[in-house]
């Protein structure tokens, strides 16, 4: 088995976290994308597919029947 070595540079990943913010922000200037848009785009979740997700326990209890989570794209 072979593994991967890799560094993380805190300075560096700050500088990528603000070049993405300013392109963003050039975005949005541009009228490219509206803030709603940008949201959805970064949103937690925004990569998962959610289209069969369904709700099946709340606070600990099992729920009679899953709710389904309907997303929209």
């Amino acid at each position: 088995m072979s593994y991967k070595i890799s560094h993380f540079d805190p300075a560096e990943r700050a500088r990528q976290k603000q070049a993405s913010r300013d392109e963003d922000a050039r975005r949005l200037a541009a009228g490219e994308i509206t803030r709603s848009e940008l949201r959805r785009e970064n949103g937690m979740v925004s990569g998962m597919d959610l289209s069969n997700a369904s709700i099946v326990a709340i606070g600990g209890k099992k729920l009679a029947k899953p709710i389904p989570i309907n997303r929209k794209k």
